[in-house]
């Protein structure tokens, strides 16, 4: 009994085995680094590829390794929030201009313009050649000799004829009023109503440019606007970075007929930090109220990812589209779209989902000889390996000055370091040790049994 009392305990107290050091043997694939000059901290951005592999979704079965197979440490980051973005508005002065209904074009306006001393308008008055002659609104002169800074964008107020309103616009800039170059050769504004909800496009984006003077008009026989207020709209803070588009695939997904609700599901080749969505019609002049959902495996509850109104409509070569939204970060694979009605259940006619994201860059220290190697892709990394990358000491070296020390290193083409049988989770071990110490209880229990059996018959005899 002392023996099986011994060898429960060692088998219960029995520590685990340590987790070997890494090697880029342990991952599916490789891809050499180019290093350039001679530096100490080094950055890449993480390609689709690597998000595409990948087992995890905070990334942590990738590691950098030196030429003595050695594990350098690394940190990941995200690019940069742009900062809050400002506006500054300011109203720009503005005059009507007219045309003569038997005329066409911009180039049959005549008018008259009085400036002051320092090139602002005073006053814009149309000639004679209109007398006698019904005139129509053709347009607006808008005076920007104040602003003293580079246009980029105008928001226009105007008066609402009816309740759905779409026309087309063109900008011209010049800085002597004679001579006129295009600026923006077509745009759109528009206020629409729809179920609720309302579609408005009262700016337009100018390319940015320094002018005095710019001429809003419109084509002859198209309905203009008749214009309350005119502002410069300036835009303060960083620029954000353009996202990368993926496009998705979708198949019909589970509906839900009693609210009246068609939903398609998507799939995503990789764990892409998402940022924003897009859907995409196969056919033109669709609305619909859709709502977004995801989550990371099919076991997973469906989470609420955003609602709105998405849109392609076209009027007379006037487009409108409003066909994205912002989804917070996710790194969800499987999504769905849920739209209200009914027409989109054709298979044939299932919208096309975008995903935008924008990839982290992953920093490293140069320890030991190179070449460098990033090694990605591993299912079977234990959770001590998983949180070995060393990340902190080099986010506390990579402050505010650390910025200019780094330098740039180049992805080389792929290559097979284990292969594709990393990816997938190794089987669960056998449970040998419960096996045995069942074991043991059962041939400790036999034992008991059978000296309380011969116990037994000896006081059988004895009696």
């Amino acid at each position: 009994m002392r023996f099986f009392c011994l060898l429960i305990t060692a088998l219960v107290l029995s520590p685990s085995m340590a987790n070997a050091t890494l090697k880029p043997a342990d991952f599916a694939y490789g891809m050499a680094l180019s290093l350039e000059d001679n530096g100490a901290v080094y950055r890449f951005t993480i390609p689709q590829e690597v998000y595409d592999t990948v087992t995890r979704d905070d990334l942590g079965d990738i590691r950098i390794f030196n030429s003595t197979d050695a594990v350098v440490p690394h940190i990941l980051r995200q690019p940069k929030k742009r900062n809050k973005i400002h506006e500054v508005t300011k109203a720009l002065p503005f005059f009507p201009l007219y045309r003569a209904e038997d005329n066409t074009g911009t180039d049959s306006l005549r008018v008259r313009i009085e400036k002051g001393g320092d090139g602002t308008i005073v006053n814009v008055e149309s000639d004679n050649a209109g007398v006698g002659k019904k005139q129509t609104l053709s347009g607006y002169l808008i005076d920007a000799t104040g602003h003293g800074k580079q246009l980029h964008t105008l928001h226009i107020t105007w008066q609402a004829k009816e309740e759905n309103f779409v026309t087309t616009v063109s900008v011209e800039y010049s800085n002597d009023l004679t001579h006129w170059s295009t600026l923006v050769p077509r745009a759109t504004l528009a206020r629409m109503q729809f179920n609720g909800h309302s579609i408005t496009r009262e700016r337009i984006t100018l390319s940015p440019k320094t002018a005095r003077y710019l001429r809003l008009s419109w084509p002859a026989g198209q309905d203009g606007i008749e214009v309350e207020k005119i502002l410069a709209v300036e835009q303060t803070g960083e620029p954000e970075r353009k996202s990368i588009w993926t496009a998705l695939k979708g198949k019909p997904g589970p509906d839900d007929t009693k609210n009246k609700i068609t939903a398609y599901e998507y799939e995503s080749p990789g764990r892409l930090p998402v940022d924003r969505v897009r859907l995409r019609f196969t056919e033109k002049n669709t609305l619909v109220k859709a709502t977004f959902f995801s989550r990371p495996d099919p076991e997973t509850t469906w989470r609420h990812r955003k609602s709105g109104i998405f849109y392609n409509l076209s009027f007379d070569q006037t487009a409108l589209v409003q066909d994205s939204v912002s989804v917070g970060q996710s790194s969800d694979r499987y999504w769905r779209v849920e739209m209200e009605g009914g027409p989109y259940s054709d298979p044939g006619n299932i919208p096309m989902v975008e995903l935008g994201w924008q990839p982290h860059e992953l920093l490293f220290v140069a320890r030991g000889n190179g070449p460098f190697m990033l090694a990605y892709g591993s299912a079977r990394l234990g959770q001590e390996e998983l949180n070995n990358s060393a990340p902190g000491l080099l986010a506390q070296v990579m402050g505010k000055d650390g910025e200019a020390l780094l330098k740039e290193a180049a992805l080389l083409p792929k290559t097979v370091l284990s292969g594709p049988d990393l990816l997938v989770p190794k089987p669960p071990p056998l449970p040998w040790r419960k096996w045995l110490l069942w074991g043991i209880l059962v041939v400790g229990v036999g034992i008991i049994a059978r000296m309380a059996l011969s116990l037994g018959k000896g006081l059988n005899k004895e009696s």
